[in-house]
């Protein structure tokens, strides 16, 4: 279980990501995920808002699992299957018989 928590904007209420820590640990020293198609400004170690540049706050924390690692099946290959050929009938060994 890991905790997880909204980063939200004290001036314009957008969410830019979220704070991830495992559980019995604090938020203020987790991970940060962006959002999706949030591109966050560099600042030296401090999170603002990526909309407005604002001071943001953790909101709605929340337990979850941890999202199991992708699996990745080989597809398999579009079109027909082959056809079997048929075996060559050896004209050699009858010949020499």
């Amino acid at each position: 279980m890991q905790l997880v928590g909204d980063v939200k904007c004290y001036y314009c209420g957008f969410v830019s990501g979220e704070m991830v820590s495992a559980n019995g640990q604090s938020l203020k020293n987790g991970t940060f995920r962006p959002g999706l198609g949030v591109t966050m400004p560099a600042t030296r170690g401090t999170l603002r808002c990526a909309r407005c540049g604002g001071p943001v706050f953790i909101d709605d924390v929340r337990t979850d699992r941890p999202l199991p690692s992708p699996v990745s099946m080989e597809r398999e290959r579009p079109g027909r299957p082959r056809r079997a050929r048929p075996r060559a009938n050896d004209d050699s060994e009858v010949m020499s018989a």
